[in-house]
């Protein structure tokens, strides 16, 4: 690896601003709006258009109401039966949809107003836990009022699904679902969102009797099981929300001129590697995982650069010239989603390297702590407004419902996926932060998934083979 060898050219599709145009708008609603359930909870919702617009609870104007696609998703599903909804999907689809290239498939942006930390920059993104909300709404619908017109909305929002990642969408060379896709980073699975997506399309699968979707979610899942380890923190007895970590490095170059490229190598097939140059950002504009310089000391002439760092792939820093950095190791908190920055610092030395085609040497360093932690996915919070760690039982129950009754033909597989969620489970018990109590459960994080699936063969935790937490 020396940053000029073949890497994936992530050019992603963005919706234009005619697609953007209704569901980009910013409704000031004031205290009118209704109660939308979703998720259980209550959602303020109000319909412009037979659209649902809804508050979001990072917005700073509470009277703000926006579209979001799992909102969407979730009227569609809890309205599928509704001959309101018959006449008008079709209708409402070209309005908040955008239609892909090449695969025909039918993706429901975000719009650009949402300040979440994956989502800040300039890219518009679609989410693979919102389309398969949606996915399931439609599904239903479909179930509803069978036809070839209902049935080629549904296939659609499949086909979206699957769009692939370096053309901006979801699906991951073919063995993952991105819940917020990154286009200046390594990709970044989260655990929870590509186990949600699997649970609609197994649904689908089901409902369709499609073989090739069943075997799509067996080949995402012997991926998983393959590197479970990634999602898991052996050292904490905790899963972890995503397999990626941003961090801040200090580097010192040795010329003020010299460039860098950050180098996303893979080490598990079939992801390939991402070459990157860091994009300036001393205004703070971009995604937190974006590949950035986010501050220059001029006097100093060191940069604060971001890079990602991820357990499905090595880290490198490559310049023309030698360089430094200094990173910081540890910083785990159980309220936070990302590392705190507040661990002892460390040092790493650039060393030269020669490559074949080329005249000059290159300097190259790989971001990796031997003797001490360098987060590199973060484990699952408590941060939630109740205190409890929801996404450590969701990982849980997901895999157990995926082994019971996942729709493909792989026994031995289904088996692995129950072991690694008894192990997860078991081991619970030895987290040392906080006690049982403060997790989620179990029970809750089951009928929160049913609430939005098509299908519901387990209603109960014991047909999982599984109890609550404390008893």
């Amino acid at each position: 690896m020396t940053g000029t060898d073949e890497h994936i050219a992530v050019r992603p599709f963005q919706p234009g601003p005619r697609d953007m145009a209704f569901t980009g708008r910013i409704h000031d609603a004031g205290a009118d709006g209704f109660t939308f359930s979703m998720y259980g909870n209550s959602q303020k919702t109000i319909l412009i258009e037979g659209v649902p617009f809804s508050q979001y609870w990072q917005l700073e104007n509470p009277n703000h109401y926006v579209f979001h696609p799992v909102v969407w998703g979730r009227f569609v599903f809890n309205r599928a039966k509704t001959p309101a909804i018959a006449e008008d999907l079709a209708n409402l689809t070209a309005r908040v949809g955008t239609r892909l290239p090449e695969n025909g498939g039918t993706a429901f942006y975000y719009p650009n107003h949402y300040p979440l930390n994956r989502m800040s920059g300039p890219d518009l993104v679609y989410s693979a836990i919102s389309q398969s909300e949606i996915l399931a709404g439609y599904l239903r619908h479909e179930l509803e009022y069978p036809s070839e017109r209902t049935a080629a909305l549904t296939d659609s929002v499949k086909r979206a699904l699957l769009f692939p990642h370096a053309k901006g969408g979801t699906h991951l060379r073919n063995v993952a679902f991105l819940e917020v896709p990154l286009f200046r980073s390594n990709p970044e699975i989260i655990l929870n969102g590509w186990l949600h997506a699997l649970l609609h399309l197994s649904d689908y699968a089901a409902v369709k009797s499609d073989e090739e979707a069943a075997q799509m979610i067996e080949r995402h899942l012997v991926f998983f099981s393959n590197h479970h380890e990634v999602w898991y923190d052996g050292e904490r007895n905790i899963s972890r929300y995503s397999d990626t970590s941003p961090h801040h490095l200090i580097v010192k170059p040795s010329s003020p001129e010299q460039t860098f490229i950050v180098v996303y190598d893979s080490i598990a097939e079939p992801l390939g590697d991402y070459a990157f140059a860091p994009v300036m950002d001393l205004a703070g504009e971009y995604s937190g995982f974006d590949t950035r310089i986010a501050h220059v000391n001029e006097s100093s002439n060191a940069i604060t650069m971001v890079v990602t760092c991820s357990g499905l792939f090595d880290t490198w820093i490559v310049s023309n010239a030698p360089f430094s950095v200094r990173i910081r190791d540890g910083g785990y908190d159980p309220m936070r989603a990302t590392p705190t920055g507040e661990g002892s610092w460390r040092s790493i030395r650039s060393a030269p390297v020669e490559h074949p085609n080329l005249s000059t040497t290159l300097h190259r360093l790989e971001v990796a702590l031997d003797e001490h932690e360098l987060i590199r996915g973060y484990p699952t919070n408590f941060a939630k407004a109740n205190g409890k760690n929801f996404y450590h039982g969701q990982h849980i129950v997901a895999l157990k419902y995926l082994a019971g009754a996942g729709h493909f033909d792989n026994p031995e597989l289904k088996a692995t996926l129950a072991r690694i969620a008894d192990e997860w489970y078991a081991d619970t018990k030895e987290f040392p932060y906080r006690e049982l109590a403060h997790f989620e459960p179990l029970q809750s994080v089951l009928d929160s998934i049913n609430r939005g699936k098509v299908l519901t063969p387990v209603t109960t935790i014991d047909q999982l083979g599984l109890e609550e937490w404390v008893k």
